[in-house]
């Protein structure tokens, strides 16, 4: 009887640890979880993920995947995808069509660097522009960062007031170093 009772209760715990075992996985932290501290401002359907810290605020209400900082500080980042309409386009290739647009929107468009990076973590060759530029008498600083993959080319912006710029270079850095693109 002793023996049956034992193994009726070997036989309990472990369809209870079976049972458990669906729920537990569910709170393993997957690969493209956001780090500790940061939530993810990409929606499921994006082919990429996209990350800032749990101290700004994300944004859906454009088409890109976005977030700013306060509304003392409106500095804001986003990510955007698109197709190319050729598929030999290069990053240079790519850079030369949006600067002519940004110079039809903006005023006092001046690039000030421009400089070569990857995208981890695979190592995806892209570019980074930094620009000021005005719009509707206001001055604006960005940072743009490009890369192709497939046939789409893939653009993060971040663009703050010129005075507010540099006090989140640190938190965009990061955000450039979690940006995985699918």
């Amino acid at each position: 009887m002793t023996r049956n009772r034992f193994t009726a209760g070997l036989s309990a715990l472990l369809a209870l640890c079976l049972l458990a075992l669906p729920l537990s996985s569910c709170s393993k932290k997957g690969e493209y979880d956001p780090p500790t501290g940061w939530q993810s401002a990409s929606d499921e359907a994006a082919d990429f993920y996209f990350y800032v810290p749990d101290n700004w605020t994300v944004d859906f209400s454009t088409a890109a995947a976005g977030a700013y900082y306060s509304a003392s500080d409106p500095s804001s980042v986003s990510v955007m995808a698109w197709e190319l309409p050729n598929t030999d386009t290069t990053l240079d290739d790519w850079w030369a069509l949006n600067r002519e647009e940004l110079e039809k929107v903006f005023t006092n468009f001046n690039l000030e660097s421009e400089e070569n990076m990857t995208l981890t973590p695979d190592n995806l060759y892209a570019k980074k522009y930094i620009y000021t530029a005005e719009l509707g008498g206001y001055s604006y600083r960005y940072l743009q960062a490009a890369a192709l993959k497939g046939t789409a080319v893939y653009l993060f912006t971040y663009c703050s007031v010129e005075e507010n710029f540099e006090s989140h270079m640190d938190a965009v850095n990061d955000m450039l170093g979690f940006l995985i693109i699918k």
